[in-house]
C-alpha cells in the first residue's frame, strides 16, 4: 500500500496511509480536514489540515489504494 503526499497549510508536504483514513471533510473550499481512525489525545480521532478539495483529496487517497478514480 502505497503513501499518498499532500501538503498542509504550511506548505509541508505530509504522507498519509489511506487504510487509516475515517473521513475527508471540508474546512475551506481548497483546504480539507483528513481524519484518522487513531485516537490522540483526549480520545478524540488524529486530523490534519491539507491543500486541495475534498474531490482531490479522496480522488488521490482512493488511487493510493489501488483504486481508480
Amino acid at each position: 500500500m502505497a503513501m499518498v503526499g499532500f501538503k498542509n497549510t504550511n506548505n509541508q508536504v505530509v504522507y498519509i496511509n489511506p487504510a487509516q483514513v475515517l473521513y475527508v471533510t471540508t474546512f475551506e473550499p481548497d483546504v480539507s480536514i483528513v481524519t484518522f481512525a487513531v485516537a490522540g489525545q483526549g480520545g478524540e480521532p488524529v486530523h490534519i489540515y491539507v491543500r486541495g478539495n475534498v474531490e482531490l483529496v479522496q480522488s488521490k487517497l482512493s488511487l493510493g489504494m489501488g483504486g481508480r478514480a
